[in-house]
């Protein structure tokens, strides 16, 4: 079991990434796809992706599929915090990675010199470094891009839901409704695992990131960074693309407009909004001006950023037309 500890400041500290982030959604995938991995680690949807996705898999990718450990885990330092939106300026930042920590956490979960990659990549090597940032991109756009949209509706759809768990029943109901291998008794999260493990959080709070690509909960708890706990997104939501010839809340609002609502429910800047739904900026603009004029969403300014989310009126409005 995994027994993560919380405070009364870590309570105030449990949040959602906006959108699916590049690092984790590349090692995430790369673990699916991993033959190490059994059947009984991966979703209904995971298995069904993986007989897709296989074969678009090239010698390119190599570097980041020998980062999966046969156990089904992988190297911290492949899901770096990214501050930047965007696979390139992620990329960039994992191809800048220490040479030490390069080295700690190789040495942890592989033996030495066991692959001519791995030993590069232990010592700086630069052309290992340039071999998994050209990885990581290239699976993103010849593998990873081909499921985006499917991989996107299910993440939003399930952080829609605990959005409506959260306002209806609080951080606490949030975290007993999470997922039936979590258990909360407060103070204390339970996760079931093949290990023993206590993660003390002691105010760094936690980060949940729902994945339709895994069928067990992993936890990881960097001493640099906030703890994450991946877990698997809830059964049962409704992530098709919606009929237009019986999409009420389209016809209500234009196609484009319900498709920006329902993409809000993830709050995003005007920049994600518009790659989100592949429309431009400018149109992205009109469109939450004129939904923020109907009180479906509110926009705050941060350091030059605006950033959209739905009113309590809009999240009505959305589920009454699921």
């Amino acid at each position: 079991m995994i027994r993560i500890h919380f405070s009364a400041a870590d309570l105030g500290r449990v949040v959602f990434p906006a959108e699916p982030a590049p690092l984790w959604e590349a090692a995430l995938a790369a673990r699916a796809l991993s033959a190490s991995v059994t059947g009984e680690s991966l979703s209904p949807v995971a298995r069904r992706w993986r007989q897709v996705a296989a074969p678009l898999v090239s010698p390119s990718m190599r570097p980041l599929l020998k980062l999966i450990i046969p156990a089904g885990s992988f190297p911290d330092f492949l899901t770096p915090t990214v501050v930047a939106s965007g696979v390139k300026s992620a990329v960039e930042l994992l191809s800048d990675t220490p040479t030490e920590v390069f080295r700690d956490e190789l040495d942890e979960r592989f033996p030495r010199d066991t692959d001519p990659f791995l030993h590069s990549l232990r010592s700086g090597d630069a052309a290992a470094r340039q071999a998994l940032g050209t990885a990581v991109m290239d699976f993103h756009q010849n593998v990873l891009a081909q499921s985006s949209d499917e991989i996107s509706r299910r993440y939003a759809a399930d952080i829609a839901q605990r959005a409506h768990t959260l306002m209806h029943g609080g951080i606490e109901t949030l975290l007993t409704d999470l997922h039936t291998d979590v258990k909360w008794s407060a103070p204390t999260l339970t996760v079931r695992a093949n290990k023993s493990l206590d993660v003390h959080l002691r105010g760094r709070g936690l980060l949940l990131y729902p994945s339709p690509l895994t069928a067990e909960c992993i936890i990881d708890d960097d001493p640099r960074r906030q703890p994450v706990l991946v877990y698997p997104c809830a059964d049962g939501l409704d992530t098709e693309p919606h009929d237009p010839d019986a999409d009420t809340l389209a016809a209500l609002l234009g196609r484009t407009r319900a498709a920006v609502l329902r993409s809000l429910v993830t709050p995003a800047s005007t920049t994600q909004l518009a790659r989100r739904i592949h429309i431009s900026l400018a149109s992205t603009s009109e469109h939450t001006r004129i939904l923020r004029a109907a009180a479906l969403i509110t926009t705050r300014r941060s350091q030059g950023t605006s950033l959209h989310s739905l009113t309590p009126t809009a999240h009505t409005l959305l589920m009454q037309n699921s």
